[in-house]
């Protein structure tokens, strides 16, 4: 006869061990992603993710380039140039929360591939309109669906990377969006100078609709390169598809390491739970209800103040780089002719006519400034340097640091622009006060780890909403008080920088330990 008590000692044995077997085979996901290293598959990760970065900052600076040329072709008014250059802006408010919730329920990829083809279409039908009211409301289509891409890419690279490694590669990302200065110029210089009189469809095609299709290419390369991409593995396992997160694990462990995926050592992964799914969606009050449940963590007692804070440092990041950015050409102009007068920056600007008052009679001579277009250049070079400093120095100086460096360089360069008249020495205070808006790259560093993966998606989106509004702000409130109160637009610019100084000390910092 069997002893009970012998057996219920073997089976506690036996269950001992068994669990001691399960514990050597579960990993949290962390853990796992750690294992399958940094190779050839997060490489080609950075490519697809910085083409897309590209297509998103070319399709919304490219207009600023040709307003001069449809100015002409379509007899713009002031208030309707001003509308057309604020049309992809206000797309990109608008659609910016909903690109958001769609990244977190129907997935990072699937959004990104969507957002696109939809951003590129639009493009190519903009090309071919045939009055300017046409051209307004694709543009603004336009910017309504590129919209999610900047936010949604952080997401996509950030839940690539283990703890360890995801600092560096979402900073190293951000050094494409300077590069749109560079290619941009660069594609103008040799398309937009073009003189050739076509007719298609009953329209004249000029170089500034052939300009609008070459920005395309960027999109459908960026469309290319995601065709290629799986779904984020965390995505896949917060919404328990724990297979489907382990076979892209192992997929990745193979190409980064030329290894059979078979041999990954991770044989399960701890789930994690809590995403959101499209699938429960049956009817408009669930689809409004869900939009609810996925943007009220934002707000919760724990992240409202960091989410309030987060939103309102890229609100002014991108409103003062961006505002200054818009008017930087203006001002070089009235620089480069007052050179030599040994006047002031404020005493130059405050002498400036009022833009547009008088057009000059060569504004549609279809000629180009080229200094001008090798300023941007040169500016976007500059942004370009800032950014690898950024991406280089974060894990050893920290996020928050970093970015309270870089906010002091700004703040002391609008000070000391009051007393600057050398031309070289004010472009180079100017340029270093503009890259205020490198910092977002930082902010939306500490973003992508302080918003768990469920509403992760929706948390960037909603705070690049906040940034994008800042840009319209910006751009319209230095433009209406810059030439009549200069000193105090930047002395307002000291004090605000100061401000976000003071907020960057208590922004969300997730520490890391030293490996």
């Amino acid at each position: 006869m069997d002893n009970s008590a012998y057996i219920a000692e073997l089976e506690n044995e036996f269950g001992e061990q068994k669990n001691a077997t399960s514990q050597v085979y579960t990993h949290s996901f962390d853990e796992a992603l750690g294992l399958t290293r940094v190779g050839r598959f997060h490489y080609t990760l950075m490519l697809i993710s910085g083409l897309c970065f590209l297509a998103v900052m070319t399709e919304t600076l490219c207009m600023g380039m040709i307003i001069p040329f449809v100015k002409c072709d379509m007899e713009a008014s002031e208030s309707e140039q001003g509308l057309l250059a604020s049309a992809g802006f206000f797309g990109i408010m608008l659609s910016s929360h909903m690109v958001g919730f769609l990244a977190d329920t129907a997935g990072r990829v699937r959004t990104l591939r969507y957002s696109l083809t939809l951003a590129a279409i639009t493009t190519i039908i903009a090309a071919f309109s045939v009055n300017l009211w046409m051209l307004i409301v694709f543009r603004f289509l336009n910017g309504f669906f590129i919209s999610g891409c900047q936010a949604c890419v952080y997401s996509l690279v950030g839940e690539f990377h283990s703890n360890k490694t995801r600092i560096r590669y979402v900073a190293l990302l951000t050094i494409f969006l300077p590069l749109a200065f560079v290619i941009l110029p660069a594609v103008g210089l040799v398309i937009l100078p073009l003189q050739f009189d076509s007719v298609i469809f009953g329209m004249r095609f000029t170089s500034w609709r052939l300009f609008f299709l070459i920005n395309t290419t960027l999109s459908f390369l960026g469309l290319a390169g995601l065709c290629t991409l799986p779904e984020t593995p965390k995505y896949m396992l917060v919404h328990g598809n724990h297979d489907g997160a382990l076979n892209t694990l192992r997929s990745i462990y193979s190409k980064n390491t030329g290894d059979k995926s078979e041999n990954f050592p991770v044989k399960s992964i701890i789930l994690e739970t809590g995403g959101a799914d499209l699938a429960n969606i049956h009817g408009v009050s669930d689809a409004f209800k869900m939009i609810w449940s996925q943007t009220m963590p934002l707000f919760y007692r724990q992240r409202c103040l960091k989410t309030f804070n987060i939103c309102f440092s890229l609100f002014v990041t991108f409103g003062v780089s961006e505002g200054l950015f818009m008017w930087f050409p203006t001002i070089l102009n009235e620089l480069i002719a007052k050179n030599g007068q040994g006047l002031k920056v404020c005493e130059i600007i405050g002498g400036m006519e009022p833009i547009a008052t008088k057009p000059k009679a060569n504004d549609c001579s279809g000629s180009i400034d080229n200094f001008m277009f090798q300023v941007l250049m040169m500016v976007g070079v500059i942004f370009i340097l800032v950014f690898v400093i950024f991406a280089y120095t974060i894990d050893k100086v920290g996020k928050v640091n970093l970015l309270i460096i870089w906010l002091v360089i700004c703040c002391l360069c609008a000070v000391i622009t009051h007393w600057l008249s050398e031309f070289a020495a004010v472009v180079i205070a100017l340029t270093l006060l503009m890259s205020i808006g490198n910092c977002s790259g930082i902010i939306s560093t500490l973003s992508v780890e302080f918003y768990p993966t469920e509403i992760n998606a929706m948390g960037m989106c909603f705070a690049m909403m906040i940034g994008r509004l800042g840009s319209v702000a910006g751009g319209n409130l230095i433009g209406l008080f810059l030439l009549k109160f200069c000193d105090i637009v930047f002395w307002a610019i000291v004090g605000i920088i100061a401000m976000l100084i003071a907020l960057a000390t208590v922004l969300p910092e997730k520490k890391h330990e030293k490996k």
